[in-house]
């Protein structure tokens, strides 16, 4: 009887000690694995939302909308400007999303945004000191907040506009994070004078770049101005030759007068045989007689044979 209670009472201890031990134990694995899992479906959740198209423009037009808050308000046309860029890089959002996805959703698309198409190129032109800079440095920097692994590369007439224009890229995207990058999810890993290098918060691989470039701006020669220029120089060329070919039998003309006019006069017996000119003088005399006429030739004709 002492024997079986002493088991009895062994058990029920060793009972009360698995109870405390494992049950509490247990417990918590099954209370940490009902919230793990809860946490990766609100996750997953959250994610595929925030991975829609339509989240990143929303976050987009936010951010351009931030930009008017924090005092830098923009003006009709600029806002314009930006209606018409964000139409251009619709795809850019759906970038990541499954293949097919925009052709699906095209028709939705257009009728979220009260839009008749979706063109991709954008053509401004307005004069100067119209705030064209100032939005492309604004819209810039609300695609690298809100468009995941997206590549921006701008193009300036010049080296000075270029550096200008990534330091106000810089400075609108602080300003649409409230001033605080890291507080966003962003890391900028590498800037410099042509480009700046963000790691984004979508994923490990979420890279977004912004580039700019100086660039010669000079109209390119089509291959009809090419050869019009060619067959200018060809004639430009060709023109002294056909007039030192004139000129030659021009003088050619007047030599043969000249000889004739020496013929004569010797002839008339205006001065003797040994006051004639000499063959290489009349050459010479060719310029004197377009000059002079016969009577200044007759002069020169009198010198030389004196």
């Amino acid at each position: 009887m002492i024997e079986t209670k002493a088991s009895a009472k062994i058990l029920e201890l060793l009972s009360a000690v698995l109870n405390r031990v494992v049950v509490p134990e247990c417990a918590k694995a099954r209370v940490a694995m009902r919230s793990g899992l809860k946490s990766r479906m609100q996750t997953k959740e959250q994610t595929s939302e925030d991975e829609s198209g339509f989240t990143r423009m929303q976050r987009c037009r936010d951010a351009l909308a931030k930009l008017d808050e924090r005092g830098w308000k923009r003006s009709y046309h600029q806002r314009l400007f930006h209606d018409d860029f964000l139409k251009a890089c619709t795809r850019i959002f759906w970038k990541l999303e499954p293949a097919g996805a925009f052709a699906r959703q095209h028709l939705e698309i257009l009728q979220r945004n009260n839009w008749t198409h979706i063109s991709q190129e954008v053509l401004v032109s307005t004069p100067r000191r119209f705030g064209k800079t100032i939005s492309v440095s604004m819209f810039a920097a609300a695609m690298l907040y809100s468009a995941p692994n997206v590549e921006i590369s701008i193009y300036s007439t010049c080296k000075r506009i270029s550096q200008k224009l990534l330091r106000n890229v810089q400075k609108f995207f602080s300003v649409i994070c409230n001033d605080d990058v890291a507080s966003s999810g962003f890391t900028i890993t590498r800037s410099n004078m042509e480009e700046m290098v963000l790691k984004g918060p979508a994923s490990i691989h979420d890279l977004r770049i912004v580039n700019s470039y100086p660039s010669k701006v000079a109209p390119q020669k089509s291959a009809i101005f090419t050869f019009i220029s060619h067959v200018c120089n060809v004639l430009s060329h060709a023109k002294p030759a056909a007039r030192q070919l004139r000129v030659r039998r021009r003088r050619e003309r007047e030599y043969r007068d000249v000889r004739e006019v020496r013929s004569a006069k010797l002839a008339l017996g205006h001065y003797t045989e040994e006051h004639v000119p000499e063959e290489g003088c009349l050459e010479g005399l060719c310029n004197l007689f377009l000059c002079g006429g016969l009577v200044g030739l007759h002069v020169r004709y009198h010198v030389q044979g004196v």
